[in-house]
């Protein structure tokens, strides 16, 4: 009779002890998923330790880099900034808004970015640390007479497999050093690509 007892109080234990296994497997699960879909408001003007951090994965370096969780009214107006970095030009990314997209190059106006292109760039926090493998051509032009041209062409490669260019001069700067601050940087210009190929083609 005793060792029934026993037997049948061993079997409650291991049966308890399988169930709250089991429940705590399943909390931590939700607990993950939660975090992992947790809508968070990431600076586009990180600085460049921070901008390889996962801060799903590593949520104590969120305060560091001004990270914060984002609020009922960014996530109800989708106002949330998105980036990805382009592999050149350094410091150059595509940053989404509202739907909208911006390309920023370093130290210059933020140029929009229009047309199919909009609804083919992926964005989100699974995104941002994968680089968009864009190509770039520059060329600097000096003709005898006339002042120096610089110019490039990007192709941007979409995450539904096509490509667009686009091509832009870089003006010079006005003044000179000591009526223009090292810290001002030139608004790049949009041009187009067929002008762009005219102008290679005939140097």
């Amino acid at each position: 009779m005793s060792n029934n007892l026993i037997f049948e109080s061993m079997k409650n234990n291991i049966l308890l002890s399988s169930c709250f296994l089991a429940i705590s497997f399943l909390a931590g699960c939700a607990g993950s998923s939660a975090q992992k879909g947790e809508e968070l408001v990431i600076p586009t003007d990180l600085p460049p330790i921070c901008r390889d951090i996962d801060f799903v994965a590593n949520p104590d370096m969120r305060e560091v880099c001004g990270v914060r969780k984002a609020s009922r009214h960014n996530i109800a107006y989708k106002n949330i900034p998105q980036q990805r970095y382009l592999i050149k030009p350094s410091e150059t990314s595509i940053v989404k808004t509202n739907g909208k997209l911006e390309l920023r190059f370093q130290n210059s106006l933020p140029i929009n970015l229009e047309g199919p292109i909009t609804h083919e760039l992926e964005f989100g926090l699974d995104k941002r640390l994968e680089k968009i493998k864009n190509t770039y051509d520059y060329h600097e032009i000096t003709n005898k007479g006339s002042e120096r041209l610089r110019i490039f062409k990007m192709g941007i490669p979409t995450d539904k497999g096509n490509k667009y260019d686009y091509c832009f001069r870089i003006p010079e700067k006005k003044g000179n050093d000591r009526t223009r601050s090292k810290a001002m940087g030139v608004n790049i210009e949009t041009m187009s690509c067929t002008e762009f190929d005219r102008i290679i083609a005939n140097r």
